[in-house]
């Protein structure tokens, strides 16, 4: 129990650069993991094709876009019901959580809805090769429908 308290009194205590050089490396580790994953899976599809390779870089922009709302989302809504929870506040807490829920099927239906209307118009501004069209296309909707 010290030590939580101890952690907690660091962030009014402590110089923000000691702070950060305490919190930064596991999600620097985390960047770096994500990044490595990144150029592997680059390194093999464009060993698959270039048309691959293609659809990979012209995809990659629209699920780190997904992928940063849906896991910011995520982390404000955490955020927020944790100070509900230590205010004691466990029913309106709860109420967050139950609209968070909402919010993440709400986001899904949106980008689902955006994929499915305008998918083929990003793809024809950014590629030009008909497999590559088909790729990405293939790799968006799979990527939706795994949620």
């Amino acid at each position: 129990m010290n030590e939580i308290t101890n952690d907690s009194r660091m962030f009014e205590t402590e110089k923000i650069s000691k702070i950060l050089m305490r919190l930064a490396p596991p999600v620097m580790f985390a960047q770096l993991i994500q990044a490595l994953y990144n150029i592997a899976d680059s390194y093999f599809v464009g060993k698959f094709s270039g048309d691959a390779l293609t659809a990979l870089s012209v995809i990659f922009p629209i699920q780190f876009t997904i992928i940063a709302l849906g896991v910011g989302t995520g982390m404000g809504v955490n955020t927020y019901m944790a100070f509900l929870f230590a205010h004691n506040r466990k029913k309106e807490a709860d109420e967050t959580a139950g609209s968070g829920a909402v919010f993440a099927i709400l986001m899904w239906a949106i980008f689902a809805l955006l994929s499915i209307f305008f998918l083929k118009y990003y793809v024809s501004l950014s590629a030009t090769s008909p497999m590559a069209i088909k790729f990405i296309v293939l790799d968006i909707r799979r990527f939706l429908c795994s949620f």
